[in-house]
């Protein structure tokens, strides 16, 4: 198996799906707004609402992951589920598909943005005519949407990955790093980055970044773009990907110039992709959290908007959980570091 068949379908997620679709109903408690019961909630949850689910783009595992775990609450919500995005990672496609799906009279927009800014006018005149928008996984600049559903936090996410990384040369000093990342305006990977810089410069100061360079979100371009590096900087003792395309690309790199074991591959990325590079031993350890359930997460605050019942600080309860809210960003919870020893039993 190659990292070209990104476009293979998340089979494996029916069981995680099943499970997420016997559990609905939500309850919000918040420092801005009333307490609201349960029942009180389902009862306002009742009438259908029209919600897009618009991804940075179609057929890579890990929207698919987010989209299995939506679509498995969706009917449970009242919530009518399109999902749609763009055939590569475009900002201007993404606006497209905002207009259009205003135009068609969506009550909810949830979108994982490609470009913090690009987004915002679009987005914006979308609330104006009184459509809720939301973003996940990736935001927007907070003018340009209600509620920002929010995997993990950029200090938690870039510290991790920089200190597994520290962790493994922790006998080494002067580790030369490369980053690959998806595009130059990405603005969770951007924020990523910022923070492993922090942490390198403060903390784990045995390692030093040499390069930063992007994929697309592509996966031969990803190929490529860590083959380029690798040859660039024969020094290279690793590379860590931020991105779900990058991580795969850069151990397929490793392995097709034979660096298996000389240069460690760490990053965000989706199980069901990495078993075949941690089971034989190419990557030891990669990040990354619930993708269903952040899907799941994103519907729950999409029908709690539409109802307005979402608190804007406080806490959101729902049957996924207690979850934190803070300035109108819900926090789905911690990063998950996946080794050999918790692998086989993911399937997203």
């Amino acid at each position: 198996m190659t990292f070209r068949m990104k476009k293979k379908m998340l089979g494996g997620l029916a069981a995680a799906a099943a499970l997420i679709a016997t559990v609905s109903g939500c309850g919000t408690a918040s420092s801005a707004s009333p307490s609201r019961s349960t029942a009180g909630a389902a009862a306002a949850s009742s009438k259908p609402i029209k919600v897009a689910l618009i991804p940075k783009e179609i057929g890579i595992p890990y929207f698919t992951g987010a989209d299995q775990g939506a679509q498995a609450v969706a009917s449970k919500l009242h919530i009518q589920l399109t999902y749609n995005g763009p055939t590569q990672a475009s900002a201007a496609d993404q606006v497209s598909m905002i207009n259009s799906y205003v135009a068609q009279g969506y009550n909810v927009i949830a979108v994982s943005a490609n470009d913090p800014t690009s987004l915002a006018p679009a987005l914006e005149s979308a609330m104006r005519r009184g459509v809720k928008v939301i973003t996940w996984d990736s935001d927007v600049i907070p003018s340009a949407r209600q509620f920002f559903v929010d995997q993990a936090t950029a200090q938690g996410i870039g510290t991790t990955l920089v200190q597994i990384t520290s962790q493994h040369f922790k006998n080494q000093k002067n580790v030369e790093v490369g980053i690959l990342s998806s595009t130059p305006t990405n603005p969770n990977q951007n924020s990523w980055i910022a923070v492993m810089k922090q942490a390198i410069q403060k903390q784990y100061k045995n390692l030093r970044i040499v390069t930063i360079q992007y994929d697309q979100e592509q996966p031969d371009v990803g190929l490529t773009a860590a083959e380029n590096m690798l040859r660039a900087y024969p020094q290279m003792k690793a590379i860590i990907s931020p991105d779900s395309v990058g991580v795969p690309a850069a151990a397929e790199a490793v392995e097709k110039l034979g660096l298996k074991g000389r240069v460690f591959v760490t990053g965000l990325a989706d199980p069901i992709q990495m078993k075949q590079y941690v089971n034989d031993g190419t990557v030891q350890e990669f990040v990354l959290w619930d993708v269903p359930k952040l899907g799941a997460l994103t519907m729950y605050v999409a029908r709690a908007a539409a109802d307005g019942t979402m608190p804007v600080n406080g806490t959101f309860k729902c049957a996924l959980g207690t979850f934190k809210v803070q300035n109108r960003v819900v926090l789905l919870g911690n990063p998950t570091i996946f080794t050999k020893a918790n692998i086989n039993s993911s399937n997203y």
